[in-house]
């Protein structure tokens, strides 16, 4: 690196104002915030002028640090605001106003995949396969049914990480999803979705965008070792946070072995172009199923999936040739804008990677 290294800003949320959340060492040595830890680590890694800053509840601490800092880049964790995820694009827009360039998807894209009825009505307008469903609001409920098929998963129009998803969501007649989605209003105050339960593989597809274009990562598959095979497979709350649970069930991921050519290669395509569909920029992860007759049916996009060097995506990444510093380096090289600053940080490379489609 240079004498004057690059200063980046590593933005990220709080569940509550912590004292030293503004130390590098807070992130640096935080167990408990595997994603926060290791970009940090990376940032350290790569010789990159480290700073950090956690958000809560204070726009104009947020505003003084970035004025103060004057980062090269915001690298932008954040997805909430006094906890609220619905505030993530929000959080984004601060950052346009600053005019810095941070990483990931845009205000637009961040408020779109919140809908998960909205970007499965643009999936099938480009010919994607979506699930036949049906949006309910919160405010103005009345339970209607309509033309689907049995079973049937009620969730959170725009929750994440499967919250208010339990076995209990997958209900095989009217009487139960109306009860269900009650539920979801009352319980949650949240907008329900009711979309067709598709029985088959479930799979998620890391896209990252390079100086190539974009890259579609190997697809990592969800398994439940120990469920019986007619029985519903759902990647509820309970399945990705409890750890008895998991181990109960064997729920696990791992990469996606013996998909057909033609599904993968399907796979792919559909992935750019949802990818380019919902404005999605730097990287994200799009969630797959595989029905019974082997074709990819769109389910949500996740434009901040999870970074740490444990989770899927990187794990992905890495079996297409990138080590945990070079998907980090590229994330960054993505929203300067300067691949030539890439390759100087990632030096020489292996070329053992997956075909990337531009």
């Amino acid at each position: 690196m240079s004498k004057n290294p690059k200063r980046i800003l590593v933005l990220y949320d709080l569940p509550e104002r912590v004292v030293n959340h503004d130390k590098p060492e807070y992130l640096l040595t935080h167990h408990d915030r595997p994603t926060e830890r290791d970009i940090t680590r990376a940032i350290k890694r790569m010789g990159l002028d480290l700073h950090v800053h956690g958000v809560y509840d204070e726009v104009e601490e947020l505003w003084r640090k970035i004025g103060a800092v004057k980062p090269a880049l915001i690298f932008n964790l954040c997805e909430t605001y006094c906890g609220d995820r619905a505030h993530e694009g929000d959080v984004a827009s601060i950052l346009e106003l600053a005019r810095v360039p941070y990483t990931g998807s845009r205000p637009s894209a961040l408020h779109l995949c919140k809908d998960k009825g909205a970007t499965k009505k643009i999936a099938g307008w480009d010919g994607i396969k979506v699930p036949a469903f049906k949006v309910y609001s919160h405010e103005n409920y009345k339970f209607e049914s309509f033309s689907c098929q049995f079973p049937l998963i009620v969730k959170p129009l725009n929750r994440e990480a499967s919250e208010g998803i339990a076995q209990a969501s997958v209900v095989n007649d009217w009487s139960a999803c109306e009860e269900r989605a009650s539920w979801v209003v009352n319980r949650l105050k949240s907008d329900v979705i009711v979309e067709e339960y598709i029985h088959g593989r479930e799979l998620y597809v890391g896209v990252v965008e390079d100086s190539d274009g974009l890259c579609v990562l190997p697809p990592r598959e969800l398994f439940f070792a120990n469920l019986n095979k007619d029985e519903p497979m759902v990647a509820t709350y309970r399945a990705k946070w409890d750890e008895a649970y998991r181990q109960k069930w064997g729920i696990s991921t791992g990469k996606a072995l013996n998909l057909p050519v033609a599904t993968h290669q399907a796979i792919i395509d559909a992935s750019i172009k949802m990818f380019r569909a919902f404005g999605l920029r730097g990287y994200a992860r799009l969630d797959w199923r595989i029905s019974l007759a082997g074709l990819p049916v769109f389910l949500e996009a996740n434009p901040n999936p999870a970074l740490s060097i444990d989770d899927d995506f990187a794990k992905a990444a890495k079996l297409a040739g990138y080590s945990y510093g070079e998907l980090i380096a590229v994330i960054i090289g993505s929203a300067l804008s300067e691949h030539n600053e890439v390759a100087k940080l990632m030096g020489n490379r292996d070329s053992n990677r997956v075909s990337r489609s531009s």
